[in-house]
């Protein structure tokens, strides 16, 4: 996908950033379900796209939330670090990890993802999910640099995000905001990350976009939309994949670059 001149995105302030640290404290201080979901799966698959096999490589998430899809490629053979600042987040995660024995396989650090305490240069793949959105253009390029940082030379930074042009995952969302029964925080769809890894010194090899069926989750928020939903999701099933493409993008904004090996 072309996205070179990408409208401006609004600007997340300081004091929404710290607002939404309590967000995710009260989230990840709830229940979490580790059932595998097609969510997870859309994700899982589309970084093993990127990576290729992932046995005996180093994998970092960045933000690693539940840790889920972690987990599912520490049982592919691969050795993972999960970072993230909440210590619920990293709590639950290290539970879900020891209940599938595959703590031997994993490490957790509790850190800002901004500035992460590991030596530089370890990392076969940096990945995040459903995080940079949280943070202005500014701070996304620190992540990025950061994550630049942790990668070997030719290893891979991957970053996936809720996608601007995803009409159900927007409409949800706005109901739900104007409803107040939005339970994510600030939120700024992105349009294009290809800015944010220019300024990172990280090369866009790979900008898409994925999860058209996992979008009409978000109508869930609308009363009454069951029936919208399921048939929009049996009527996407019969169009040519290259209408699916090119008119209903999908809810989640890959980006994905390789460090430069003289970096």
């Amino acid at each position: 996908m072309d996205r070179e001149q990408p409208p401006k995105e609004k600007s997340v302030s300081k004091q929404q950033e710290e607002a939404q640290k309590h967000v995710w404290d009260r989230l990840w201080s709830a229940p979490i379900s580790y059932a595998w979901d097609s969510l997870s799966d859309t994700v899982y698959r589309a970084l093993l796209d990127i990576a290729g096999p992932v046995a005996g490589k180093q994998v970092l998430e960045a933000g690693s939330g539940t840790g889920k899809i972690s987990l599912r490629l520490s049982m592919d053979g691969a050795f993972v670090t999960l970072v993230d600042y909440s210590p619920q987040a990293l709590e639950q995660s290290r539970l879900a990890f020891r209940q599938k024995n595959r703590d031997g396989q994993a490490e957790w650090v509790q850190a800002d993802i901004r500035e992460v305490p590991l030596p530089g240069g370890g990392y076969d793949l940096c990945w995040s999910a459903g995080v940079l959105e949280h943070f202005s253009l500014e701070e996304q390029v620190r992540i990025l640099q950061e994550m630049r940082r942790l990668t070997k030379p030719g290893g891979q930074v991957a970053v996936l995000v809720p996608y601007s042009r995803c009409l159900p995952y927007r409409l949800g969302k706005s109901y739900a905001e104007a409803a107040g029964t939005w339970r994510y925080g600030t939120e700024i769809p992105i349009d294009s990350l290809r800015e944010a890894f220019r300024q990172a010194e990280i090369e866009v090899e790979l900008e898409t976009d994925i999860g058209f069926v996992q979008s009409l989750d978000f109508l869930d928020f609308i009363p009454g939309a069951e029936v919208v939903k399921q048939w929009a999701a049996s009527w996407y099933k019969t169009l040519e994949e290259k209408e699916r493409r090119e008119a209903f993008p999908g809810y989640l904004l890959l980006t994905a670059g390789t460090v430069n090996p003289s970096d």
